[in-house]
């Protein structure tokens, strides 16, 4: 098969590499995947030694190049941020749908808009805020656990994000339990600290107005700098339905 042709067999893709936007190898393509429609809609990418994982990455949104895909959008570590896919799973519509809520930047409709760079953004993991110390007495919430506004246990606390301009700790980074979830990746959320109640007696955190299901469908927080879609997404899941 060459490179020109404009029809191609699903199985002459098998084996091409995927390369990230800076050319660094990501892995390659293990399968081909098409939906009711007839039409091409994922690639299984492999990667990783000696362990293989799998991601799906969607076809719409990669180049072609000279027998390989070129992932343009992404980098190697936000791919390999994906949820991990099961090849020997359904890839049922309950999937799919929370793939593109809970990781609209490779999957929603809407991704360009969650891709913008948070470059200009000020809230970021405290671990990364230098000179950014809490205040007298304000606690460290790191470690300790999550519940919902229905009292069923989310996760912990994995991080604090802040805003060193201001001064001030914007959101928890919470680990979420996977029993809350159908994927199987280790699923992190953003939570808005003035969304919470402090327990500091037990170290417990207690989300005011979102059950534990509703925390767990929120948008996945895969590290760094907040991005403004994922600012926008936070606060209109918190915002009440007038």
């Amino acid at each position: 098969m060459t490179e020109t042709a404009e029809v191609v067999r699903a199985k002459d893709l098998t084996g091409w590499d995927v390369v990230d936007r800076a050319g660094e190898k990501v892995g390659t393509v293990a399968d081909v995947l098409l939906g009711r429609d007839g039409c091409v809609h994922f690639l299984d990418v492999e990667y990783g030694f000696p362990r293989k994982q799998h991601v799906l990455l969607p076809q719409s949104r990669l180049e072609w190049g000279e027998r390989r895909f070129i992932a343009d959008p992404w980098t190697k570590a936000q791919i390999e941020a994906l949820p991990p896919y099961d090849p020997a799973g359904p890839l049922d519509a309950p999937r799919l749908a929370e793939m593109e809520r809970a990781f609209p930047w490779a999957y929603a409709g809407d991704a360009a808009e969650w891709r913008r760079p948070a470059a200009d953004s000020r809230i970021v993991p405290l671990s990364q805020a230098k000179d950014f110390k809490l205040a007298s007495g304000a606690p460290d919430l790191r470690g300790w656990n999550v519940f919902g506004a229905d009292g069923e246990r989310i996760g912990t606390v994995q991080q604090m994000l802040v805003d060193p301009a201001a001064l001030q700790v914007r959101y928890l980074d919470v680990d979420v339990y996977p029993d809350l979830f159908l994927l199987k990746d280790d699923r992190h959320v953003l939570v808005p600290v003035e969304r919470v109640d402090i327990k500091d007696r037990a170290n417990d955190v207690w989300v005011t107005n979102l059950s534990a299901a509703e925390v767990a469908r929120l948008p996945a927080y895969t590290g760094g700098a907040v991005t403004p879609a994922m600012e926008r997404a936070v606060e209109e899941r918190f915002t009440p339905s007038p």
